[in-house]
């Protein structure tokens, strides 16, 4: 998978999330690990690419239910 999808799915879960540091407090990482990867300087590990495609799932999910 590309760099640009994980990339775009942390940015994305950011502005879910109210910014980057929800987003961190929610995937558990450090700061500079989520700069790092958010930039794309260094390839965001696939458990933290896989938690932030949960949280939009699950962002997802709620909207469906709420129809």
């Amino acid at each position: 998978m590309g760099s640009e999808v994980r990339i775009e799915t942390l940015k994305r879960a950011s502005v879910m999330v109210g910014g980057p540091l929800p987003l961190r407090r929610c995937l558990k990482v450090s700061a500079a690990a989520l700069a790092l990867w958010m930039s794309g300087a260094v390839a965001t590990p696939t458990d933290v690419f896989l938690k932030a495609v949960d949280l939009l799932y699950e962002r997802d999910i709620s909207e469906i239910d709420k129809r």
